[in-house]
């Protein structure tokens, strides 16, 4: 009972004065915290989110005087953007919002709480968005979150226009082992900076990683700025929700080189226009090209992108 008091209270779940419980169709947050709460599946999850997000709630910052749409809540905004999200808060809050009640709570009104403004503004950048945000962003007015387009939408948007269309397949032809995590080949980047003079294609370089695949998403995007630009993008670069929990440096040997042999291969196979991330046969010694972990990778991560 007293979890369920701070959270709603960190919602903004007060009496709203003398003032109409729903604006429009859309609730006021304490409302949606209350039906939540009597929903058994929406319940666990939220609580299971609140577990999952509180580092990030916590460091939300309190609200400026005079609201949150002046200079002081813009700069607010971005720098909530620009904290880190852990990935076990963005899988809870893709469970929540799969109950019944749970979107509800994504879309509630604040309406004066300046509390559940701020607690909006801080989880921001960590919710599941698959198209560019309308009034304001996901929490509606008020949120003070960006109105920045969700990947989802753009890769739509892309596969809907053909010059964006066709940059894309050579993208997925090019750059496979940027997929892996491996190295940026001299064709692949080219196919990158072609891409950038496609307007459609500049939108998924610009786009925030959303929907179930945002770990992967993100994952191929800082590849391609450490790979490809020489770039460490520390959670902040275009498309990144601020990371999640670890850097990359915890997953790829900065100082790896690649045997002369296995090099050589992987040029060939990059030249003769192979299917990306793929590895090709295992050598006279029987070891394989490509770690078995790398196929699989790559093999979902194709699939996921190649997914209308």
């Amino acid at each position: 009972a007293a979890a369920w008091l701070w959270l709603a209270a960190a919602l903004g779940a007060v009496w709203p004065p003398r003032s109409s419980l729903v604006q429009g169709r859309r609730l006021i947050c304490w409302q949606a915290v209350l039906q939540c709460q009597g929903e058994p599946e929406c319940s666990y999850a939220y609580n299971q989110y609140a577990e999952a997000c509180a580092p990030v709630l916590l460091q939300q910052q309190p609200p400026a005087a005079g609201g949150g749409d002046g200079p002081a809540g813009t700069a607010g905004a971005a720098a909530s953007s620009r904290r880190r999200c852990p990935s076990h808060c963005i899988a809870a809050l893709i469970q929540l919002n799969h109950t019944r009640r749970g979107p509800a709570l994504e879309d509630c009104d604040c309406a004066q709480d300046e509390n559940c403004r701020a607690t909006k503004r801080a989880i921001e950048p960590c919710l599941p968005r698959t198209s560019s945000p309308a009034g304001g962003g996901p929490g509606g007015p008020g949120s003070g979150g960006p109105g920045v387009m969700g990947c989802t939408e753009a890769r739509r948007r892309c596969d809907w226009d053909s010059r964006c269309s066709l940059a894309l397949n050579r993208y997925m032809t090019y750059c496979g082992k940027l997929f892996n995590g491996l190295r940026c080949t001299p064709e692949c980047r080219a196919v990158i900076e072609d891409m950038l003079a496609v307007p459609k294609a500049v939108l998924l370089n610009d786009c925030v990683c959303d929907g179930l695949e945002r770990p992967i998403c993100e994952s191929v995007k800082e590849n391609m700025a450490r790979l490809c630009f020489g770039a460490d993008m520390g959670g902040n670069g275009a498309g990144s929700s601020g990371g999640s929990d670890g850097g990359l440096e915890e997953y790829y040997d900065e100082d790896y080189e690649e045997e002369p042999s296995q090099k050589g291969r992987d040029d060939a196979e990059d030249n003769a226009g192979a299917e990306p991330g793929f590895p090709v046969q295992a050598d006279s010694g029987g070891r394989p090209a490509v770690a078995a972990g790398a196929l699989l990778a790559s093999s979902i991560l194709l699939l996921l992108l190649l997914r209308l």
